[in-house]
C-alpha cells in the first residue's frame, strides 16, 4: 500500500510540474530584435485579433546587465535580481500605434517582482525602435 501511495505522489508531482508550465511550453517565442539593454521576443503562436485592425501579442524582454543596471537606477534596488518581463500589447496595424495592456517583471529565479494591469495610452511607434520592429513582424 505504501508503494502505491508513493507512486501516486510521484504522478501528482509530475502532473503539477507539467500543467504548471503549460503556458511556457505553449509559447512560440520568436526573436525580433535587441538593444544594448534587452533581447526582444514575441509569441508567434499566441497572436490574436480582437478586431479587424488590432493585434494582441505577448512579448518577452530578456534584460542584459546594462538594462538591469539602468532599471535599478530608475526604479530602485528591488530590481537588482531582475531577469525579464512578459507583457501583453495591442498593436493597431493601420494607425501604426500600440499600447501595453499588462506587464509582469520577473527575477532570476522566476518569481514575480512587479505587475501592472493598467492599459497604457495609445502611442505611435518611434522610427527604428523595438516597437517598430515588432510592428513589422506581426503586421505583415
Amino acid at each position: 500500500m505504501k508503494s502505491l501511495s508513493v507512486r501516486l505522489g510521484v504522478i501528482v508531482v509530475i502532473g503539477l510540474a507539467i500543467f504548471g508550465n503549460a503556458e511556457v511550453w505553449g509559447a512560440d517565442w520568436k526573436f525580433y530584435g535587441s538593444t544594448e539593454m534587452y533581447l526582444g521576443y514575441y509569441d508567434a503562436q499566441g497572436i490574436t485579433r480582437p478586431s479587424k485592425n488590432i493585434i494582441r501579442v505577448w512579448g518577452k524582454d530578456i534584460f542584459m546587465k546594462e538594462g538591469v543596471s539602468k532599471l535599478v537606477r530608475k526604479s530602485g534596488k528591488g530590481y537588482e535580481n531582475f531577469s525579464h518581463s512578459i507583457s501583453l500589447s495591442e498593436i493597431n496595424c493601420v494607425e501604426k500605434t500600440f499600447r501595453q495592456l499588462k506587464v509582469t517583471f520577473y527575477d532570476n529565479e522566476g518569481g514575480s517582482i512587479g505587475t501592472s494591469n493598467s492599459p497604457s495610452e495609445w502611442i505611435f511607434f518611434t522610427p527604428e525602435s523595438m516597437g517598430e520592429k515588432l510592428y513589422k513582424e506581426v503586421c505583415k
